[in-house]
């Protein structure tokens, strides 16, 4: 049974206290309006129960065992242990497959006031106490550094070529649709997580954004995109397929936001990832429970809109939430479909593993309500070697214009590149690399 303490705190609380989380060994922050949270923010540091294997089974027996708030994350490439599947492209980033703890401190923010829920037997008052005057003490400060150039793992002619590949798959009948995605990348620098979590939620405040810290990783997201939200025995996906680029101008910016609404490319596309989560979910609903209440609904965010789509279903009795997270893994929306097919057929045209990219991060509460993000806009940084990593993708059809599909990523991947640049320079420089080959570094 935990205990709690609430203390009134300041406006910028949320920011410190991931600059002194970014210190601990394992610590999560979720925080965005979508999150199934009561409040702006929900975290937890240290390690009161823990889990990290590759093995399926163990870790049901783990979730099965929980009855406290769990956090986990589950690697793209547990898809080769769901399916007859492999991946042997390089990995720099090093995150294991699978990993769920129960924190040592649980912190909520609500307004102005945090409470930290804990464990008597484990941790006592004054340890709560000394940890909130150091989240107090955090210094937020800019870090200054130099102009630093952004590696692009695939360059544009080599990825307009496996999108050619990709429409040959899918004229001759072997796929439907695939998220393809390249990888941008930094080598040899040293960033502060936290910092750059902090300055690109001040830019771009997506609703199930998360900040990740493990051992001398960590991953820096700003998703948009929930993948599974489980509340009151009904699960929840929310596929999203269709993007548009934000403009300063009403005008334009209206333009493009309707051009994504009616598009027949972007509408295929979405329908169907929608069929294929109605089919994920499927396996775990009660009969005749799958419903589609929303169907190319579109969302503004800071730089982009759009399009995504809600699927429900009621969850079979004593179906347990692992269960049904693992049937559904990993989403529709960044594998294609026929699934299995189209992350085959990805595994042979990608240039590097996925890893944490287009995984999930997410909780279990303890009443059995859940809530889980797809880790994409994201940064995912390795301290030990210095890698500084983001992927961006997007779903090709029939229809996909390979050069519109190209601009596409980029207008995804442009907010963080531009992020990282400024978290170097400190300056209001746009940095807007790798229009061709011939620029990419």
């Amino acid at each position: 049974m935990r205990s709690s303490l609430s203390f009134q705190v300041d406006h910028d609380f949320s920011d410190k206290l991931c600059l002194w989380l970014e210190q601990e060994e394992l610590a999560m922050c979720f925080r965005g309006k979508g999150w199934q949270i009561d409040g702006s923010l929900l975290a937890g540091f240290g390690e009161y129960e823990s889990f990290e294997e590759t093995g399926l089974e163990k870790a049901k027996d783990f979730f099965q065992n929980t009855n406290d708030l769990l956090f986990c994350h589950l690697n793209y490439d547990v898809k080769n242990q769901l399916e007859l599947l492999h991946s042997n492209n390089e990995d720099h980033l090093g995150f294991p497959e699978l990993a769920f703890f129960v924190p040592e401190v649980i912190i909520t923010l609500k307004e102005d006031e945090a409470t930290f829920s804990f464990h008597k037997n484990r941790t006592g008052e004054q340890y709560i106490r000394q940890c909130l005057d150091a989240i107090i003490g955090q210094q937020i400060k800019a870090i200054p550094g130099e102009r630093i150039s952004v590696n692009q793992r695939v360059k544009k002619a080599e990825y307009l070529n496996h999108l050619v590949t990709l429409k040959t798959h899918i004229q001759r009948g072997n796929i439907y649709q695939a998220n393809f995605c390249q990888e941008f990348y930094w080598e040899g620098v040293s960033v502060s997580s936290a910092t750059l979590f902090n300055e690109g939620f001040a830019a771009m405040q997506n609703p199930f954004s998360v900040f990740y810290k493990t051992g001398k990783k960590a991953v820096i997201s700003f998703s948009p995109e929930r993948f599974l939200k489980v509340k009151d025995n009904i699960i929840t996906s929310q596929p999203m397929k269709g993007t548009a680029p934000r403009s300063n101008d009403a005008i334009i910016d209206a333009a493009n936001k309707e051009a994504l609404r009616t598009s027949e490319k972007e509408r295929r596309e979405n329908v169907m990832i929608v069929d294929l989560v109605r089919n994920d979910l499927s396996h775990f609903a009660t009969k005749a429970s799958v419903k589609v209440p929303e169907l190319y609904r579109i969302e503004s965010y800071t730089r982009v809109h759009q399009m995504y789509s809600t699927v429900t279903a009621e969850l079979k009795p004593n179906t347990p939430i692992i269960t049904a997270l693992l049937k559904a893994f990993p989403m529709g929306s960044m594998t294609g479909a026929p699934k299995v097919r189209a992350m085959h057929i990805l595994e042979e045209l990608e240039h590097s593993k996925r890893g944490i990219y287009s995984g999930t991060i997410g909780f279990i509460q303890p009443d059995g309500s859940a809530d889980f993000n797809v880790v994409i806009r994201s940064l995912i940084y390795n301290e030990e070697n210095k890698y500084l990593s983001c992927h961006a993708g997007g779903g090709i059809t029939d229809l996909s214009d390979p050069e519109a599909e190209y601009e596409e990523c980029m207008v995804k991947v442009t907010p963080l590149l531009e992020l990282v640049q400024k978290h170097f320079t400190q300056s209001n420089t746009t940095f807007l690399p790798l229009k061709d080959e011939k620029t990419a570094s």
